[in-house]
């Protein structure tokens, strides 16, 4: 009987097979993704990461997946977004990989024996690497276009706020034209004078007012230091070259409060530093997401996960975390099992600051 790892060491072998009949049968389905080459470069580099998913598998003899997917699966969600390729398309070139790795994979094995231990194991490991990736670049693909519909967001509000000044501006120099009239009417017609000094006056502070308020409200200024510049900079002083780190923030800050802003970063900081000063991580993903209504947060490592017996320190930590939420209203969930790496979910409400208020945030 053919063993498992003789069966990985032929799937092994035979993976530019799988890769050359998952391009194949991509072109033939027209599919999106193998009309860009970024995308379909991507989407071969997926699929080599999911059959050594396979193969690691079965020398295991339960489904393992490299817990590094979701580096490449983040990348491919956005550059999926920003090619305007529907997250749809993952999910049927999904289907035609499952069809080209199982097709060639049922032919390494020997007629007359079914093996359906490892066949089973074959397909489980199979469906799980491409569900996992498959969530992932949705998240991403998401993630992306709400930063696309922020970004159109301020675009509009320049544009009104460009509109409304040139307006207010000619109306400010008819003012000026109304003061010129009232000195030319001063001596000779002082009533017809001060007719057009009254006006003048009120229009004027009438354009000021308005000019104030409406380029206050629709110019949304940037901090000098955002919640994710803040990140960024804690993240490049602690000096982790040893450890794949990636960033992704989402939506748009000014919907936070300041005050938020600044507990957040403070609770996502400890997470960060726990996972590199006791978890003996390679990879550390950080990820937050804000909408109008709610702050979610994670931080996750593929590293030793939760020992039995935690550092005081990082129990201290981890207690300040929690507090930090729950006087936020929020909450702060912590999964992880020894070996298994560990990760931290933040979830905040926020009270639904309006859109156009201008962002008047602090320093994180």
């Amino acid at each position: 009987m053919t063993t498992r790892q003789q069966v990985a060491d032929l799937i092994e072998q035979r993976t530019p097979e799988i890769l050359e009949a998952y391009e194949t049968e991509l072109r033939a389905a027209d599919s999106v993704i193998a009309q860009h080459p970024v995308s379909l470069s991507q989407a071969l580099a997926n699929a080599t990461q999911i059959v050594a998913d396979v193969v690691n598998s079965l020398r295991a003899g339960q489904v393992e997946v490299d817990q590094r997917y979701k580096l490449l699966a983040w990348d491919i969600g956005a550059t999926r977004a920003a090619n305007g390729v529907h997250p749809r398309e993952s999910v049927q070139a999904s289907s035609v990989l499952f069809h080209a790795a199982l097709s060639t994979i049922f032919g390494l094995l020997p007629q007359g024996n079914r093996q359906v231990d490892t066949f089973t194991l074959i397909t489980l490991a199979l469906q799980r690497s491409i569900t996992l990736r498959i969530r992932e670049s949705v998240a991403a693909y998401t993630g992306l276009l709400v930063d696309k519909i922020h970004e159109a967001q301020l675009d509009e509000r320049r544009r009104i706020a460009r509109e409304l000044h040139d307006r207010i501006g000619y109306g400010m120099s008819v003012t000026h034209r109304q003061l010129e009239l009232y000195r030319m009417y001063l001596d000779k017609q002082p009533d017809r004078a001060s007719v057009k000094l009254a006006t003048a006056q009120q229009a004027i502070q009438e354009s000021m007012h308005h000019l104030r308020a409406v380029t206050s409200d629709l110019h949304t200024h940037q901090p000098p230091r955002s919640l994710e510049t803040a990140l960024l900079n804690d993240l490049e002083s602690l000096g982790a070259e040893d450890v794949s780190v990636r960033l992704r923030v989402n939506g748009n800050e000014a919907w936070a409060s300041p005050e938020a802003l600044d507990e957040v970063f403070l609770i996502l900081r400890e997470g960060v530093r726990n996972a590199l000063r006791h978890a003996r991580a390679s990879v550390l993903l950080v990820n937050v997401e804000i909408t109008p209504g709610e702050l979610r947060a994670s931080v996750e490592d593929d590293g030793c996960g939760l020992p039995q017996e935690r550092p005081a320190d990082a129990g201290v930590g981890l207690s300040s975390m929690r507090e930090r939420a729950e006087l936020l209203g929020g909450r702060l969930l912590v999964n992880g099992r020894p070996s298994n790496g560990t990760r931290v979910d933040l979830s905040i409400p926020l009270k639904g600051r309006l859109l156009d208020e201008p962002a008047r945030r602090q320093s994180c």
